[in-house]
């Protein structure tokens, strides 16, 4: 896989113009070449032989030197047809222990964002912090989880996933001891940023870790599964954790020290259950292992093809940090989809910092009641799931001739759906009008957003294949910068327009973003076929399960691993755009080409 974001992945590079280096698997460049000859040339893409491990296929590469061109026999590293080894193929206890343990680290990381809201009482008796300070705390975790994707995300893309989940995992825990012992606010604002850094793997790298073990057919319910724990786990946090902040002798400090022994339990089962499941990660390490065990006793050099146009680390480094921002400012899919979630998590935000503000104010609750109208999160997180699977069922039914865009049409009923239910909890939010009133509207805004939230992730999954992650970072840092921007807001804003208007206003916003899925409905394809990275990458994948499906058939095996539930239709957008559409759209690789 080639590192820089302007080249395409070695897999959909046209063979005739490829200029690649191939790298000696220790980081260096080797000798550039000017031609992949055996691309689609069986007679120089031979069986492997007998004694070959299984999986690996002698090839030619052309390479030029200073002499001219000559050809170099080398052997293909690749996954045997139906390889456990091969991440889209491991065990289905595998799998789910792999998203277990993901999903739990991302309920974690929502658990403790309400967790500290609700102890805002207790912290600032005995910190003597004032709302600003600890509203502070709460934008911090946020910015936290936006930026750091932008490193953590490209690093786990080029060397793994599993190290990446295990740092960020100690790390989680072990800052949750110095909040534990904070002796000021200083202190507890510097580790909610560093542990928002942490918990960013478990918000954005899920997401990949999803679409490297499963195919496109069968990402619905993990994703849902992920989506869940983090809306979910958000209200539970304040629902558990305010029992805990009344207590005089508990208070904000005991709230932390639970967090660290629940992290400390889970830490070593990261350890133990976390598997490396980057593909070309994989597949390195395995041709870097052949050569040093073989060299080349088997007449050929042993090579990934996730080894072509290796270059520096600092260089890479680089270009994979400009990816996601990349993706963000060119790419129309996730600009758009950062947008509608950005202004989703404005608004969540804006309750999980609101919700004591309104409730006590307004409807004079004590601690223990605000926590219970954290709830509304939870049932609107379990609504939200469940309608998770009527949109899993319309996309295996429409998915053959609608594409990618048939996982779109829930999220078209829940961009009305958040509109209104901003527009129920701003208008009920005023003494007169029972509790219960707003609570409906904050349930339903909960419902939708767990829709849209599971959606922009999946979507863009399956829109940018092996750089997801990516993608999903850049999404991640629009959502979690203007989440933070609007924990500062809320009290400002409350006091200024009143909760009422606050929550009216941000109605309106939703009412213009809710047509995000309806274009994407109807131009997506037309929009994916004029971006580089997301045709290539969607057709990267479709060929590698093509490959798979077809070996498999041959073999006698079971293609239920291998299903493509979408075929030729999200190809369906290469006819003729009109001249704006298209000269608008030719736009977004040239200036990807000199942002990078």
């Amino acid at each position: 896989m080639s590192r820089d974001v302007t080249h395409l992945p070695p897999s959909t590079t046209d063979p005739e113009t490829a200029s690649t280096n191939v790298g000696d698997g220790d980081g260096s460049s080797g000798a550039s070449t000017s031609k992949l000859e055996d691309r689609q040339r069986p007679s120089q893409s031979t069986l492997a032989g007998p004694s070959l491990p299984e999986g690996c296929a002698y090839g030619t590469l052309a390479k030029v030197d200073g002499d001219g061109k000559e050809a170099e026999t080398v052997i293909w590293v690749e996954f045997a047809p139906g390889s456990r080894d091969n991440p889209f193929f491991f065990s289905k206890w595998r799998k789910v222990s792999i998203t277990a343990c993901a999903t739990f680290f991302t309920f974690m990381t929502a658990y403790t964002t309400t967790a500290y809201s609700i102890s805002e009482e207790s912290m600032c008796r005995d910190l003597g912090c004032n709302n600003l300070q600890f509203a502070s705390g709460i934008a911090l975790y946020a910015w936290g989880f936006g930026i750091a994707p932008l490193m953590l995300a490209p690093l786990s893309e080029e060397f793994g996933r599993r190290w990446t989940y295990a740092t960020a995992c100690f790390l989680f825990f072990i800052l949750h001891l110095m909040m534990s012992l904070a002796k000021n606010m200083a202190t507890v604002l510097i580790a909610r940023f560093i542990i928002g850094c942490a918990g960013s793997v478990g918000a954005t790298l899920v997401g990949g870790t999803i679409s490297d073990i499963f195919i496109p057919a069968h990402r619905g319910l993990p994703m849902a599964m992920f989506g869940f724990c983090a809306v979910f786990g958000t209200g539970f946090g304040a629902v558990t954790m305010a029992w805990v902040e009344v207590e005089q002798h508990l208070g904000w400090r005991w709230i932390q020290w639970i967090q660290f022994i629940i992290l400390g339990a889970f830490f070593p089962v990261c350890l133990v259950v976390m598997r490396e499941t980057r593909a070309t990660v994989i597949l390195r390490r395995r041709a870097a292992k052949l050569r040093k065990e073989r060299g080349l006793s088997d007449g050929g050099r042993y090579l990934a093809r996730a080894e072509i146009d290796k270059v520096k680390f600092v260089t890479a480094m680089g270009q994979s940090m400009t990816r996601p921002l990349v993706f963000l400012a060119t790419e129309p899919i996730v600009t758009f989809f950062s947008l509608w979630i950005a202004l989703g998590w404005g608004v969540f935000y804006t309750q999980i910092a609101g919700i004591p503000y309104t409730y006590r104010k307004l409807h004079g609750f004590s601690t223990t009641q605000v926590g219970l109208v954290y709830l509304c999160i939870c049932i609107g997180a379990i609504i939200g799931f469940a309608g998770n699977f009527i949109q899993e069922a319309i996309y295996r039914k429409r998915a053959a001739k609608r594409g990618v865009e048939a996982r779109l049409y829930a999220p078209m009923v829940c961009g009305v759906l958040f509109a209104v239910g901003c527009y129920i909890n701003g208008f009920t939010s005023i003494p007169s009008v029972h509790w219960i009133a707003p609570c409906i509207g904050l349930t339903c805004v909960l419902a939708a957003i767990l829709i849209i939230y599971i959606t922009s992730f999946t979507y863009l999954s399956e829109c940018y294949g092996v750089y997801a992650s990516s993608a999903i970072a850049g999404q991640s840092f629009a959502r979690n910068v203007m989440g933070g921007a609007f924990s500062f807001l809320t009290a400002p804003m409350f006091n200024r327009l009143t909760v009422r208007w606050s929550l009216v206003m941000m109605g309106g916003f939703a009412t213009l973003l809710a047509a995000v899925p309806f274009v994407a409905f109807v131009w997506g394809p037309q929009i994916r076929a004029r971006s580089r990275y997301s045709k290539m990458l969607m057709a990267q994948e479709r060929e590698q399960l093509d490959k798979e499906r077809r070996a498999r058939v041959s073999r006698g095996l079971d293609v239920h691993d291998a299903e493509d539930l979408e075929g030729d239709a999200n190809e369906r957008g290469e006819h003729e755009l009109d001249e704006g559409q298209a000269n608008a759209l030719h736009l977004v690789p040239s200036v990807a080409e000199k942002i990078v």
